[in-house]
């Protein structure tokens, strides 16, 4: 019986990919680039099965996907519409902004574990990933219930807090075996479809790129393909947030046609709330934990903190620590840079930039600018984003450099003409006689000749600052930067490494 499900099961894949290239995909009204004809991948974002059935998700054996190579639109995170400004934003204005990105906010809203690990030895949990929109990297995530389960594809998300399902339009459905297979997904009100229960949560309204929707906040029971990656609650259950179409469309790059989920890698909100942030809800890593290697044998199922991850991109796998990723041997590391204390709503994994060259023409710097247009010198600031395909400029740096540009007598004048961007990231040195000191650059570089199916730039306006005039300039640095090579995180210890 087990062998004729099989079959079945490997028949039905067959004929969802036939009807998969008849498929016309849409690209992102805001920083998708182009679409490029491809084989579209196997999609299991969300697959039914009885218990009876488990046998044929066989997770970890599962075919590898084939690459969909349309452009994947920003999931970088904004919230609120409104830019008010605080009395928190007034006091920072008489203090050095450099100084100021560099203050950790007190009261982190911090799981607490209060287990050690045996001698000190850190547990590590690798997952494989898969190529999904816009050459973004997914990870697969398994919801249960009593009777059922459903499989996910979440891009790995370096620039959100959240894990976030997605809706579906009925009107927008394929018929027949695509849907059977690949667009069984419910409304966000359908809590016994989606596997989830009500939450404490009220919803809340989000932004995404440049989007405006609604989360639905549920509770869900889900895991992965490591069983030591588990939820922290004692029920086993945790907040799982349901985008509104909008939301949807904009936020997993696929729409209605390949709706992914989104797993996002920032640990910490901002515990200094603004009135046009929505309430916080808890984010992926603040409900998730690593077991002990024994804890099966153990009642007390001792818990640990995640503390650093890495994103191998050439590699294609997810590392998740209770330590430090990044090795006490290393060099010089760079230094996170807290956007929170300007008014960002999380905490973005943010990097200062030396200098930043585009076309290969005209290098710019903090000094440069400062330089060009007076007033307050602004450090510029590079924020990894794995959600996103290309590069992106918060609207006011995109301006500034364009009248730079224009200025210096370059050929290109708008930004979304650049060819290749070229940065240098700051690095500092961990060695005890020269800790702390600027030693080194870390050097990244992307172009549409090396990367013609990625590359691309674009403005875009974020509203995570209390004041415009009293913020770093942005450019959100994406998967055609974060493919060459493994991204590293220690959330900890403020630090990170970006190896090629």
């Amino acid at each position: 019986m087990f062998h004729e499900r099989k079959c079945l099961y490997y028949l039905l894949l067959i004929c969802s990919c036939i009807v998969n290239s008849t498929l016309l995909l849409s690209s992102s009204s805001v920083s998708a680039a182009f679409i490029i004809p491809c084989a579209h991948d196997v999609n299991l974002h969300k697959t039914y099965a009885s218990k009876d059935d488990i046998e044929l998700l066989q997770i970890n054996n599962l075919p590898p996907p084939l690459l969909d190579r349309r452009a994947c639109i920003s999931s970088i995170s904004s919230v609120g519409i409104i830019s008010t400004a605080t009395a928190a934003s007034v006091s920072a204005k008489e203090t050095d902004l450099l100084s100021t990105l560099r203050t950790v906010p007190k009261n982190d809203n911090n799981l607490q574990l209060d287990y050690e690990l045996k001698d000190n030895k850190p547990i590590t949990i690798t997952l494989p990933l898969e190529l999904s929109s816009g050459g973004t990297l997914s990870v697969r995530v398994i919801f249960t219930s009593d009777k059922s389960v459903e499989v996910y594809k979440a891009i790995v998300d370096t620039g959100s807090p959240y894990l976030v399902l997605p809706s579906s339009n009925d009107n927008n459905k394929p018929e027949g075996i695509l849907e059977q297979i690949m667009m069984n997904i419910a409304s966000a009100n359908d809590d016994s479809s989606l596997l989830l229960s009500q939450s404490k949560y009220s919803p809340t309204e989000e932004v995404y790129g440049a989007v405006t929707g609604n989360i639905n906040w549920k509770l869900g029971k889900y895991s992965f393909r490591d069983d030591r990656l588990q939820i922290t609650d004692s029920s086993s259950t945790g907040i799982v947030g349901v985008l509104d179409e909008a939301l949807t469309n904009e936020a997993t790059g696929g729409g209605a046609y390949e709706p992914l989920a989104l797993l996002g890698l920032i640990r910490n909100n901002n515990p200094n709330r603004r009135p046009r942030f929505p309430e916080a809800r808890p984010t992926f890593l603040d409900q998730e934990c690593i077991i002990s290697d024994d804890a099966s044998n153990d009642s007390t199922n001792k818990q640990y903190r995640i503390k650093s991850f890495s994103l191998d991109g050439p590699s294609r796998e997810l590392t998740l620590s209770t330590q430090s990723l990044i090795p006490t041997t290393m060099s010089s590391v760079m230094e996170l840079v807290d956007l929170r204390t300007v008014g960002d709503f999380v905490d973005h994994y943010a990097i200062l930039v030396e200098s930043i060259t585009f076309d290969d023409d005209i290098s710019i710097t903090a000094q440069s600018l400062h330089a060009f247009i007076g007033g307050s010198e602004r450090p510029i600031v590079a924020v990894f984003d794995s959600g996103l395909t290309g590069c992106l400029l918060i609207r006011n740096f995109a301006d500034v450099i364009e009248q730079y540009m224009s200025g210096k007598g370059s050929a290109s004048v708008t930004v979304d003409e650049f060819k290749s961007v070229s940065l240098s990231l700051t690095q500092k040195s961990k060695q005890k006689q020269t800790k702390g000191k600027r030693i080194t650059t870390c050097n990244i570089k992307s172009s549409k000749e090396e990367d013609p199916r990625l590359f691309y730039v674009q403005p875009i306006d974020l509203d995570w600052f209390d004041s415009i005039e009293y913020s770093p300039y942005i450019v959100v640095l994406g998967q055609t930067f974060l493919t060459q090579g493994t991204l590293t995180i220690d959330i900890d210890e403020r630090v990170a490494t970006f190896i090629t």
